[in-house]
């Protein structure tokens, strides 16, 4: 990469004072003092513009195929499906320069790499008519700031408060002396973004440092790094991970502040990736079985693996309730109801109550009286490292409701459904009186159009699982499938669903599936089209499928869909499910 070492540009420098007689002196100069007139003339030893270059040809490799035809020119922050912040040291305010999809829509994202990477000396300082930018180590190498609005909110704030610092550490130079100009400016700026790393590790809590060892290898070294050098940084890396997460539990231990998560969304989020882990028993204390539609391929998988799932709730009426009780019961659950008010010891989660890896999941929201529950409610989790004593007492509360049994793995094959029955179960959702349905495979393109803003993470977390799923039981993907519960019963895995209008596809049931084979390469899909819809969609906001991103955080139905009438809703799933 001999290219990142292009020569400084006169024209680029941010300099105004008698260039002219620098210039000059640099005719009769050479060796150091001749690089100590080309920082003083360039502001820097060589010019950052190869990197942008080289990085705006990897994103259009990325990027690029995904634009719609005749969108040209460099890739923008607002095109990236994946949340990105750049950090550059902008000279002319003494603060960070912050790019984002949120903050910078339409700058350049290789020009932001280029001036995060501008180490101060070795390249030449980036000036604009408002800023001079260099690297954004020079005031925070470890800009874990960038999160600090979303984890202080409930607007795009992330349920995984905990932040990775993924860092590059060469050899300490130790005593070894200064070669020259170029060997102390590359000291002095390393110095400086190191110490403040430090600084601002120790003052900053839930972060925590991967370091990945680099050896003799520096920042700089383009030109001496040969195939095997590349292999054995990326083998350091990979070890450096790989220590992290195989220490993880004691490295990372909760503090006296136990971060607090909110709303339903990020509940489920915890409670997926909780479940999907669970290997002995999973406790249910809630006051509404409502989340039991939310996580069920989740309970699928962990009713298959022989996981013993105990359901305890107040009793209700209700057709809803019922149902999912029954489904409960038909995945192997054994379910408790308690007459009266305030029956329960507490309101959450409990997995593996018996074990090492014993955690808990509680609800300290009043629903009562509440209609702000769903984005309001508050959520901590515990885990026996950490809280015991909180484990110890939440597993005596429920002492009494269950009996540890042998893991027992439940048969529930996927078995196939005809298409005839699905169709049946979809012309009850009364916006399709009169439609056609059909099954067609449909190209994963911006023909495809979305309602919605964003892609919950606990769904696309549990597509991830389910996919694997279907293909341990040999099912392609998206065939029309029936899990036969327990009873005898099934239950339709409803594929996804698109209404047609014109030559656009408007994605009803499914954006996380979709969402998810966007992510991994899928270009094609089965689904069902339903054609001739007469009634006006939920919202009348559209945005190519392309545009869809994923948040963690818990985003009500008004605010994940624009002008939402709520009325005009497909509910696909109620009726594809229904109870008697």
């Amino acid at each position: 990469m001999s290219a990142f070492l292009a020569q400084a540009d006169d024209q680029a420098t941010i300099f105004e004072e008698r260039q002219w007689m620098k210039r000059l002196i640099r005719h009769f100069t050479w060796g150091n003092v001749r690089k100590f007139i080309d920082v003083s003339i360039d502001s820097g030893l060589h010019s950052s513009a190869p990197i942008e270059t080289w990085v705006e040809e990897q994103l259009q490799a990325l990027v690029g195929q995904q634009r719609a035809p005749g969108v040209t020119g460099p890739i923008q922050f607002q095109e990236l499906r994946l949340p990105l912040h750049v950090v550059a040291t902008d000279l002319a305010t003494g603060r960070p320069k912050v790019w984002s999809r949120e903050t910078t829509p339409e700058d350049s994202v290789a020009h932001a790499v280029r001036c995060s990477c501008t180490i101060p000396f070795f390249y030449q300082a980036i000036g604009s008519p408002q800023s001079v930018l260099v690297d954004g180590g020079a005031v925070s190498n470890l800009p874990s700031f960038v999160f600090a609005k979303m984890l202080g909110s409930t607007e795009g704030r992330s349920v995984l408060s905990r932040v990775l610092s993924f860092r590059l550490v060469s050899e300490p130079s130790q005593l070894r002396k200064v070669r020259n100009l170029e060997d102390f400016a590359l000291r002095l700026s390393g110095a400086v973004i190191d110490a403040g790393t430090h600084i601002q590790a120790v003052l900053q809590p839930q972060v925590y440092d991967i370091a990945i060892r680099t050896g003799t290898v520096h920042s700089t070294d383009f030109q001496s790094v040969g195939k095997e050098q590349k292999l054995s940084l990326y083998r350091s890396g990979r070890t450096a991970v790989r220590t992290f997460i195989a220490h993880e539990r004691g490295i990372v231990r909760e503090s006296n502040s136990l971060p607090v998560y909110r709303g339903f969304d990020e509940k489920m989020l915890l409670l997926v990736q909780a479940l999907q882990s669970c290997q002995s028993v999973f406790i249910a204390v809630t006051e509404s079985t409502h989340w039991v539609d939310f996580v069920f391929p989740t309970l699928l998988a962990a009713a298959r693996r022989g996981v013993q799932i105990v359901c305890l709730t107040p009793q209700t009426n209700g057709l809803e309730a019922e149902r999912r009780l029954w489904v409960l019961r038909n995945l192997g659950a054994e379910t408790v109801q308690r007459r009266g008010t305030n029956v329960l010891p507490f309101d959450g989660f409990l997995f593996d109550v018996q074990e090492d890896s014993a955690t808990a999941i509680l609800s300290t929201y009043d629903h009562a009286g509440k209609g702000d529950w769903y984005t309001r409610e508050a959520i901590r989790t515990y885990e026996r490292s950490s809280d015991q004593a909180i484990l110890q007492m939440l597993a005596e509360r429920v002492e009494d409701l269950w009996t540890s049994k042998p893991r027992s793995p439940r048969d529930l094959p996927y078995v196939l459904c005809d298409e005839s029955e699905l169709f049946e179960r979809l012309s009850r959702v009364p916006q399709y009186a009169g439609a056609r349905f059909e099954r067609r495979q449909l190209q994963l393109s911006d023909d495809i159009v979305v309602l919605q803003n964003a892609v919950k993470e606990y769904k696309f977390l549990q597509i991830g699982h389910h996919i694997e799923n279907l293909q341990n039981f040999g099912c392609e993907l998206f065939d029309l499938r029936k899990v036969k519960l327990l009873n005898g019963d099934t239950s339709i895995v409803t594929p996804p669903v698109l209404e047609k209008f014109g030559t656009k596809y408007v994605v009803i049931e499914g954006s996380a599936r979709l969402f998810h084979c966007v992510a991994n390469g899928v270009t094609a899909i089965n689904a069902v089209v339903v054609n001739g819809v007469r009634a006006k969609l939920p919202s009348p906001i559209q945005r190519p499928l392309s545009s869809l991103r994923l948040t963690s955080s818990t985003k009500s139905l008004t605010e994940n869909y624009q002008q939402l009438d709520k009325s005009l809703f497909r509910q696909i799933e109620n009726t594809v499910h229904p109870f008697s």
